[in-house]
């Protein structure tokens, strides 16, 4: 059963409860193979010290003492690789495992956990770091190649110099001055290609050393920045507590416990200033993102992906986003969550709030996604989407308490760059059928909707969101058309799936997708999938003028009008 999400004061030990959750996914012959592997070949992949830290962070706050033994020997093959160098290449680099060693480090030693002897000599390996040995990612100032791996280095040297186990300044100086660059208007962190998570992680990183004392020349600049993205932040969280979806390593678990952690750190720095209600609207947002995943985790075996496929089949993973890698990372993101609502001088902060009125936010067209929020309902359009991920349109639609895939969490890319059931021979989103770009003319709100608007080619897309759902108006001169997805299997189950001429309802764990029409709607036979499953493809025809009603509701609700606007 999907349970619904009741809203509720957040605990600090939730962070701690999903960190465990994160630990507990991984059976004592995985973890007793995994340590067996990095004991013959060594540590070559950043999930095994990610694992580590997050039992070590575990064992410091009294939980998971069987495991004492099995995080010594853990956390002694970790330091003593990361004091040799680079690990491969194509597994990803020390860049992303340091800080977090560190991190387990000082939560273990606080706790006085271990004799010093053995705490001293994972002092000693981490201090034998040398920044220019160890990390993968070393580019120039100025250079293009330089990426979101050179913040997570310099926020792993600054985590070393606050913990007193070197670090080295000059590289922490050198990378945040120059990544500063790579931030658009609205103090989003522009990766290549513009993906969302890379968007929030790297914030994230910049939030870390910013918690670990980074005091230097760029702290002002960007500390201004990322005050810039604060009101984004809220802007971009989905109905579903999700983060927008858009490009590469997205609908994982470990997205949302990112999207907590941001927003813990604007709790605590509002905070700082004074401005508890502002702090609350974050915390509140953390909430979200956190009861989010409980349907998730609730799952036996518990996957790292948002769909139900069994774990070994990868499908919705790229090639590097592989179980043991990514199922951990979750905890990493929450250790760093539950770090910044430790820091909160209002640590139990949490106002309740007005239900916010209906809102609509347009990023730069760096990231090209358009937000439309009302009631408890909210959409996400991309209008120039990578096309190794995603389509252009209207790429999720989601309703608070229901299941978040229901409709459309993400759209499907024809050729998209991680598994899928079967291939895609299309793209599907929400979207008119036409030749030419999708285009946006304006998007707004007012007290009861907001509202975006769309030309492709000579037609005239009107999409209105309120509290009952999404009013979509297509205009042409002729013959019209829209494509519309219905969720049919989420590598578990299947939907029930009920057309006729006017309507399509898609039934899934006791809720429902509806669609009305004063075209026809019609089954065109075709499949597509996503991360989160397949979906099967209808199309609604109509003359001059198509009105498509959406709405997602709870089995046994009587049916909807036609809205027409």
């Amino acid at each position: 059963m999907w349970s619904v999400r009741m809203p509720r004061k957040m605990r600090k030990d939730d962070y701690l409860d999903i960190i465990e959750a994160a630990v507990a996914a991984y059976s004592d012959k995985h973890l007793a193979d995994y340590i067996a592997e990095a004991e013959r070949d060594g540590v070559k992949e950043h999930g095994f010290p990610r694992l580590a830290a997050n039992m070590g962070v575990l064992i410091a706050n009294g939980r998971l003492a069987a495991k004492r033994d099995t995080f010594r020997r853990m956390m002694t093959l970790c330091c003593r690789d990361a004091a040799k160098g680079k690990m491969p290449l194509a597994s990803s680099g020390n860049e992303f495992s340091v800080k977090e060693l560190v991190a387990a480090l000082v939560a273990v030693k606080e706790a006085g956990i271990f004799p010093g002897d053995v705490t001293d000599a994972w002092r000693t390996d981490l201090s034998r770091i040398v920044a220019t040995q160890c990390y993968t990612c070393l580019p120039a100032v100025g250079d293009d190649t330089a990426w979101n791996w050179c913040v997570f280095g310099a926020a792993s040297e600054q985590a070393r110099l606050a913990a007193g186990v070197g670090g080295d300044r000059a590289h922490v100086e050198k990378y945040v001055a120059d990544q500063l660059r790579w931030f658009d208007a609205n103090g989003m962190y522009r990766d290549p290609n513009q993906p969302a998570v890379y968007d929030f992680v790297t914030r994230l990183q910049f939030m870390s050393l910013l918690s670990d004392g980074y005091d230097g020349p760029s702290r002002q600049q960007l500390e201004a920045i990322l005050d810039r993205a604060a009101e984004p932040t809220l802007a971009m969280l989905s109905a579903a507590g999700e983060i927008p979806y858009g490009g590469r390593s997205n609908q994982f678990l470990h997205n949302n416990t990112f999207y907590a952690a941001v927003c813990e750190w604007y709790a605590s720095r509002y905070d700082a200033q004074g401005d508890a209600a502002k702090a609350a609207r974050f915390r509140n947002a953390a909430r979200e993102a956190v009861e989010a995943l409980r349907p998730w985790l609730s799952q036996n075996p518990v996957r790292h992906v948002k769909n139900l496929y069994p774990q070994e089949s990868g499908i919705g993973c790229e090639g590097y986003a592989y179980f043991d890698k990514y199922m951990v990372t979750m905890g990493s993101w929450a250790a760093l969550a539950w770090r910044f609502a430790m820091e909160a001088q209002n640590q139990d902060g949490q106002a309740a709030l007005d239900p916010p009125s209906p809102s609509s936010f347009a990023t730069t067209p760096d990231f090209h996604f358009v937000f439309l929020n009302a009631g408890d309902y909210s959409a996400q359009f991309d209008y120039d989407a990578d096309p190794h991920y995603d389509s252009d349109g209207l790429g999720r639609l989601q309703r608070r308490s229901a299941p978040s895939t229901i409709c459309l969490s993400t759209p499907c890319a024809a050729n998209p760059n991680y598994a899928t059931e079967l291939p895609n021979d299309d793209t599907l989103a929400l979207v008119p059928i036409g030749s030419g770009t999708l285009v946006p003319t304006g998007n707004g709100s007012d007290a009861t909707s907001a509202w975006a608007n769309w030309t492709i080619g000579n037609l005239d897309w009107r999409c209105r969101l309120t509290a009952g759902g999404l009013d979509s108006t297509l205009s042409g001169q002729g013959s019209v058309a829209m494509q519309i997805p219905a969720f049919a299997f989420d590598g578990e189950r299947e939907t029930m799936v009920f057309c006729n001429r006017s309507s399509l309802t898609i039934r899934y764990r006791d809720w429902e997708c509806r669609y009305e029409t004063n075209g026809e709607i019609v089954d065109t036979g075709r499949i597509c999938c996503n991360r989160n499953g397949r979906y099967r493809v209808f199309e609604a025809h109509g003359q001059n003028s198509l009105v498509l009603h959406a709405a997602i509701v709870p089995c046994g609700q009587s049916p909807f009008a036609i809205s027409v606007r």
